[in-house]
């Protein structure tokens, strides 16, 4: 494991443990991460993951203006079924997409389709964080857990374990949001 991937695996959890706490700090650090990653990801041949980064640096800083222009004890929000449907297929689609045209363009492609849909998945996920979605917990238990094989596979180690912890991470975000959505109710 290199330095640049342990400072990228700190800098993840922070992100994901700050956001827990629903603090904007936690955008920030998801720009810091998002930069090491992207760099990683290219080294591994992971396109659609590298793309995705610079993505999550866009997003992390209109999470980061989002949350900060919020009262400071903002309660998440419960998305309506048929705008979560539409966005789950529109992820999916632009996984088959996009991994059509990696695997035509790029012959140093891993998992061109795998990849790109959990990049599919992981912008939908950022996009309902973005907007205090809670259903963005659910999102990222599916997605971390595909991750964690991807990186297995790829010697991406301490990145994997990253995923894993990130799985529990997704839960307790899931059970402490939800509790807020009750006191709220």
């Amino acid at each position: 494991m290199s330095s640049i991937e342990i400072l990228a695996i700190i800098a993840s959890l922070a992100g994901v443990i700050l956001s827990m706490g629903r603090k904007s700090l936690a955008w920030l650090c998801n720009i810091l991460a998002s930069g090491l990653y992207g760099y990683i990801f290219w080294q591994s041949g992971l396109y659609s993951d590298m793309e995705l980064q610079g993505f999550f640096i866009l997003m992390a800083a209109y999470g980061w203006w989002n949350w900060s222009q919020s009262e400071a004890d903002w309660k998440p929000e419960k998305s309506p079924y048929l705008p979560l449907l539409k966005g789950l297929m529109i992820a999916l689609l632009f996984g088959a997409g996009s991994g059509y045209l990696h695997l035509l363009y790029f012959p140093s492609v891993s998992f061109p389709y795998l990849d790109a849909t959990l990049t599919g998945l992981s912008i939908y996920g950022t996009w309902l964080a973005t907007k205090r979605k809670i259903e963005n917990w659910i999102v990222w238990m599916i997605v971390d857990f595909a991750y964690v094989g991807m990186y297995l596979s790829k010697g991406l180690w301490g990145t994997a374990v990253l995923y894993g912890v990130f799985i529990l991470l997704a839960v307790k975000g899931y059970v402490d949001w939800h509790k807020q959505l009750k006191d709220r109710a």
